[in-house]
């Protein structure tokens, strides 16, 4: 599991918007948007609802968040 790949969940489930995630981490929206599918490949599940340019975190993603945050 990369770390790179976490924190880009874990920045997208707090602000819900890719692009937004991207500018915070100072990576292109496009890293992010590829590393949260490497994410969801390797765990098997997917972790958001995706509405448009906006990512909201499904139910699997919710129960992820607090290992995740616990990890950082």
């Amino acid at each position: 599991m990369n770390l790179l790949h976490l924190e880009y969940f874990q920045e997208v489930a707090t602000n819900e918007h890719v692009q937004k995630a991207g500018e915070k981490l100072h990576v292109s929206p496009s890293a992010v948007s590829a590393g949260i599918r490497a994410l969801e490949r390797e765990l098997g599940v997917e972790l958001f609802d995706r509405v448009g340019r906006n990512m909201r975190l499904n139910e699997a993603g919710r129960n992820f968040l607090p290992y995740v945050r616990e990890a950082f």
